[in-house]
């Protein structure tokens, strides 16, 4: 694919102009009109060339914010099964995501001045959606050495570094939510529920627009991008790797998959 030094430079210019933070409005407004109708593959490629020359990529993860919110059409992907390691993984994202509004439901509740026996009762709820975030772990594991090493391997490596980026960055904030619920006993509770509230929120806005970063660009360019034959060898990595305990019911291509 041949991109134009045009456009390369003017991501270029925009990067360093939302760096600078002056005017945002205005410099998101004409990030949004450039990348409209930049296809993932497109800025893929650019990012990679903006890495070589030195871009730091968390750098990266506003720009792909912009071209998600200048998205208006729904790109034609191939059809995938339920079994299809794309299939699998978007499964598990729906799943992933009626948690975290759970999450998102309990944060409220807690911030919200409850009695004890309420704020104990949403602490219990609360064991029950962190433990399916820390299950997700596999989720992200498969990701990264199954499906992130073909795309790289075809030269593409902006959106796996930003998604690695998020993943650890996630994982961090999902074991000190754990942490809060495990010493709850020992806290206050006006600073535990502030803090519950601070982490929820944070886990829910950043592992929500993580999602849709995956289902909406890096999903669809490994669809376009990853040969064909290289499919079923992901899948035979991912029944090695093993599942969730929420992943829906497949059958295993290979021999060591984790019963779920």
């Amino acid at each position: 694919m041949v991109i134009k030094v045009i456009g390369k430079e003017e991501l270029k210019k925009i990067l360093r102009e939302l760096k600078s933070e002056e005017d945002l409005a205005r410099v998101e407004e004409e990030a949004r009109l450039f990348l409209r109708n930049i296809d993932p593959e497109t800025l893929s490629i650019v990012e990679q060339e903006l890495l070589e020359e030195g871009l730091n990529p968390e750098d990266l993860r506003r720009l792909c914010e912009i071209h998600l919110k200048a998205i208006t059409i729904k790109r034609e992907e191939p059809e995938i099964g339920g079994e299809h390691p794309i299939g699998i993984l978007k499964a598990e994202h729906k799943i992933i995501l009626d948690n975290i509004k759970i999450l998102e439901e309990i944060a409220s509740k807690v911030k919200s001045n409850v009695g004890l026996e309420q704020l104990n009762e949403e602490f219990k709820k609360l064991e029950s959606v962190v433990a399916l975030l820390l299950e997700a772990e596999s989720h992200h594991q498969r990701e990264e050495e199954a499906l992130f090493p073909r795309l790289e391997k075809q030269g593409i490596t902006g959106p796996p570094s930003v998604m690695r980026i998020e993943h650890e960055d996630l994982r961090v904030k999902k074991k000190a939510l754990k942490r809060l619920l495990d010493e709850r006993a020992t806290l206050d509770h006006n600073y535990l529920a502030d803090n519950v509230y601070e982490l929820g929120n944070y886990i829910v806005s950043t592992l929500r627009d993580h999602i849709y970063k995956e289902d909406n660009i890096l999903y669809p360019l490994s669809l376009t991008t990853i040969p064909e034959n290289e499919w079923r060898k992901i899948r035979e990595e991912f029944d090695v790797i093993g599942y969730c305990c929420f992943t829906p019911g497949i059958k295993a291509l290979g021999e060591h998959r984790h019963e779920v």
